[in-house]
């Protein structure tokens, strides 16, 4: 879709709004009811009503209101279907100087600029847009990705979402959703995150989901690296945030956990002398648990691995088991296992050994299961567990 076709698009939108209305005289103080009038008859123009008629409705109204900037925007189409294309653009330009953000005017113009590459005026336009009319962003979401692959362009919609408008996560959204804008949302994420407004985690967070929607595992994993803030690399390895100090941000990558129907989660830091350590605390609720919802995506290179997990329990019952799985995603297999053994018990650390012999299987799932196929009351789990620590170290090196 051209960036004409976009605002044509736009404002046969805007004139949607309006119902028709057969009147030929107005109050001339009424200025909504002649705009009314204008707007239905330039959707459906009627032949027994000629141009000069409707020029002269606008031309009056704007003479007794001429504080209305729509009627300037609605004469500037008359103007424009009679192709007298200066006029119509000095009507738009006073729209525009009454009122920032008349729909119809800001819409010609913004292709213009666009079409002549006026970058910093589009993006200028596109934020008024954005913000007053949030209801047509899909209208004009087209634009995004072309005006993003011209570095001018580029630039000044960079320098725009550096501002953190309200409308900046629709937008990158638009380029998560097609895999062909990829690597224009990874470059913003990248460029946006080193600047002194960080990128806020849900955002990359999005970006991160799409990558690896889209299988593009290792660009996935470079960008949640390159995106830590300095606390969070403290905590950075095979596992992240493997003692739970950390909040969850709900990117991949980091852990995500919730409470289920048998299953209470909570967090704790600072249970050791220093305040340094933390654990996270799963307590079992005499239900059956058929799904832990505890888990993180691992990025792991070629190796020899172990893979292990520092928990204590407390009167802890498994009927149908519970443990750690580790498995590739693509192709779906198996990698590691750890049962948790009931019981009480301080400080035990269990582990498991695997070897990944080569790239194929970069992309994991690491999560806590149980062998529960359906969620019965004969089978119900109980106690406190905590975990400690999990981590993932190569053994190979």
């Amino acid at each position: 879709m051209t960036f004409c076709a976009v605002a044509l698009t736009g404002i046969s939108n805007y004139y949607a709004q309006f119902q028709p209305q057969q009147a030929l005289t107005f109050n001339p103080f009424n200025a909504e009811a002649a705009n009314r009038f204008l707007a239905n008859w330039l959707i459906e123009p009627d032949a027994a009503i000629d141009f000069a008629h409707v020029d002269r409705i606008a031309r009056m109204t704007i003479r007794f209101a001429p504080s209305h900037a729509q009627t300037y925007g609605l004469l500037g189409e008359i103007r424009r279907a009679r192709e007298e294309t200066k006029n119509a653009y000095a009507l738009y330009d006073a729209a525009l100087s009454v009122s920032s953000t008349e729909a119809i005017s800001l819409q010609r113009t913004l292709a213009t600029a666009i079409i002549g590459g006026d970058y910093a005026e589009a993006m200028a336009k596109l934020d008024i847009l954005f913000r007053r009319w949030p209801s047509n962003f899909s209208t004009f979401s087209v634009i995004i990705q072309p005006l993003l692959r011209d570095p001018e362009g580029y630039r000044e919609a960079l320098a725009t979402l550096r501002t953190g408008p309200p409308w900046r996560g629709r937008f990158l959204g638009v380029l998560n959703r097609d895999v062909s804008s990829l690597d224009l949302a990874y470059r913003l994420q990248l460029d946006l995150n080193n600047d002194t407004d960080v990128s806020r985690p849900n955002e990359i967070g999005g970006t991160l989901s799409a990558l690896l929607r889209n299988k593009k595992y290792d660009q996935a994993y470079r960008l949640f690296l390159l995106t830590l803030s300095e606390e969070d690399q403290r905590y950075n390895g095979y596992v992240f945030n493997g003692n739970f100090i950390l909040k969850p941000s709900g990117r991949p990558f980091d852990w995500a956990y919730a409470n289920r129907p048998g299953v209470r989660i909570s967090r704790i830091v600072g249970d050791n002398a220093d305040g340094t350590a933390g654990n996270l605390t799963l307590g079992f609720l005499g239900k059956p648990v058929k799904n832990v919802s505890l888990s993180q995506y691992i990025y792991l290179p070629a190796g020899q691995y172990r893979l292990s997990a520092e928990i204590s329990a407390y009167n802890l019952k498994a009927p149908r088991g519970l443990y750690w799985k580790l498995d590739c995603i693509n192709p779906a297999e198996a990698v590691a296992r750890i049962d948790i053994p009931e019981g009480s018990y301080r400080n035990t650390t269990l582990q498991a050994e695997f070897d990944l012999p080569d790239s194929n299987c970069s992309m994991m799932h690491l999560q806590m299961g149980t062998d529960l196929i359906a969620e019965s009351f004969r089978y119900p789990y109980s106690g406190t567990m905590r975990i400690h620590e999990v981590a993932l170290r190569n053994i190979g090196l």
